[in-house]
């Protein structure tokens, strides 16, 4: 009993020393590392005692290490149950749309309120190829269930050589209405290359692929002819019969599309490598899944105990994520490039890593690994997918006047996290580089969902909110719990909540030359005052 007991108490510490910041945590966590490196050793082998910690921090430093990596997986099958529960299940034929924008009742990692969403699943276990036929004027991608954008047609233009996961606006058909064949893993894109002058061919790891649709409307009271162009889309199997298309309009339906942080986000990751191919990508932590009890074709059956251990290994992991997102502008570093997206506005960071005066190609791929390096950028695909989901190419590299770039804020001007509690001011300069719109929008830092606004219907502002200008056409817009004292200001440019904590991203659609080479750079948030 006294050898289960100092094991359970050694490893309760993880979490408890994480539950404050103060110095009497650090102290803690300190006296945690001390008490591991001193664990009692027979010659050289541990005790019995040092023995059970041991097995137990194992336990838990794997599951911790495996939330990190398992992000993009889980974040990935956590939307699509969520959606199964909209949709009364996935299929090829089944797509949710957003048909009147989405809102916060939609819990989403970062969701855009400001174009018409549609969101699909498609299953090829039975069907084999798909066909898409994929309308004009439509800005999509396709991911498949790791997280990874399908592999497309080979182009000398693209960054890497080749499309990956774009298609419509940023893809290969360059936003004209076109066809796409989509293969499993078990179908090779020679095998279909007599196709190739009737569909765009893409490949996929795994037989299921998200399919993420955005369509753009030009009157904020008008999105029917936004919808209308989602609801053209098709798709079918290359062989054999099609089923007709089933949309479902899921905007007023409150959704839960976001994982659980406890033993329920392993369960989630454990359905997710039972329904999927396991990739070869990384044996090693294919390895580690197994050895905390998750392995395709096993049950997947922790004990009371272990559950108690997962559930704090995915706090833990959670908070780390939650720390690298937070402090992401800090983490650059000489060998792997910069964070941030402009030198001059440093609270601003990319979704990868990039090199200053070069926003033209990142310095992480699609997968998150370094071009130079081929290392795996481990804080930016934390980053990415604990606050964020879907990736392809043109979504971190140039297209200009098609695809879209965003940057994120955690901190305001002096670096300190952005609060609830406090007001803000964010001053957009004129001549936006965005010829489609561009946006600003709140998240909750919690759950990276929209914040809950009290005089607005969508968590954003932006150029089609018609914001009131200053003299020199800049935009001032102003985020917090009191409205500025220009009643104008307050109606159109202010965005009314009192989370406890905030992050933003803005959105630049149909991005030009002057967001890449620099020569236009945002303000930063401003902090006013605060009322508690």
């Amino acid at each position: 009993m006294k050898r289960t007991l100092l094991a359970i108490s050694i490893f309760a510490i993880t979490c408890n020393a994480s539950a404050s910041s103060s110095p009497d945590a650090v102290s803690s966590m300190s006296d945690r590392y001390s008490t591991l490196a001193n664990l009692e050793m027979n010659g050289g082998f541990p005790t019995e005692t040092s023995q059970e910690i041991l097995q137990n921090e194992s336990y838990f430093q794997r599951a911790s290490m495996l939330y990190q990596w398992a992000l993009p997986i889980v974040n990935m099958k956590a939307m699509q149950e969520g959606h199964a529960e909209l949709m009364n299940g996935t299929a090829y034929n089944k797509i949710a749309i957003y048909q009147d924008r989405l809102k916060p009742n939609s819990l989403i990692t970062t969701p855009n309120s400001d174009v018409i969403y549609a969101m699909g699943w498609l299953d090829m276990k039975e069907t084999g190829p798909l066909i898409i036929e994929h309308p004009a004027g439509l800005q999509s991608l396709m991911d498949d269930m790791y997280h990874h954008p399908l592999r497309g047609p080979l182009d000398k233009n693209q960054p890497g050589g080749q499309y990956l996961g774009d298609i419509g606006n940023a893809g290969p058909d360059k936003g004209k209405a076109a066809k796409f064949l989509i293969l499993p893993p078990n179908k090779k894109r020679e095998d279909y290359a007599q196709l190739a002058d009737k569909y765009f061919i893409y490949e996929s790891n795994t037989s299921e692929v998200f399919l993420f649709l955005r369509s753009f409307f030009k009157d904020m009271n008008n999105l029917e002819p936004a919808v209308n162009r989602v609801k053209e889309i098709k798709v079918y199997p290359l062989n054999g019969s099609a089923e007709s298309m089933e949309f479902f309009n899921v905007s007023d339906v409150p959704s839960k599309s976001i994982w659980d942080n406890d033993y329920r986000f392993y369960e989630t990751l454990n359905r997710a490598v039972q329904n999927m191919e396991l990739a070869t990508f990384d044996p090693y932590m294919n390895g580690v899944m197994a050895a905390i009890g998750i392995s395709k074709g096993v049950e997947f059956t922790p004990t009371e105990k272990q559950k108690e251990m997962l559930t704090k290994a995915a706090q833990t992991g959670w908070k780390i994520s939650k720390e690298i997102a937070l402090n992401f502008d800090e983490k650059s570093s000489e060998t792997t490039g910069d964070t941030w997206f402009w030198k001059e506005a440093p609270s601003w960071v990319a979704h990868g890593l990039t090199e200053q005066g070069n926003q033209y190609q990142a310095l992480s791929d699609p997968y998150y690994h370094n071009i130079k390096t081929d290392y795996t950028n481990v804080d930016a695909i934390t980053h990415m997918y604990t606050n964020h989901y879907s990736i392809s190419s043109g979504m971190l590299n140039a297209k200009i006047g098609a695809g879209a770039k965003y940057a994120g804020a955690y901190k305001d001007k002096d670096l300190n996290p952005l609060v609830g509690s406090c007001n803000y001011s964010l001053r957009i300069p004129a001549d936006v580089p965005a010829s489609l719109f561009w946006s600003v929008t709140a998240y909750d830092a919690a759950t990276a969902a929209g914040v809950n606004v009290e005089n607005h219907q969508w968590p954003s502002l932006g150029d089609r909110d018609n914001p009131i200008k200053n003299s020199d056409d800049s935009v001032t817009l102003f985020f917090g719990p009191t409205a500025p004292e220009n009643a104008q200001l307050a109606k159109y440019n202010w965005l009314q909540f009192d989370n406890d904590s905030w992050f933003s991203l803005i959105r630049f659609y149909g991005p030009q030359q002057s967001l890449f080479d620099g020569s236009w750079v945002p303000g930063e948030f401003e902090k006013i005052n605060c009322v508690k």
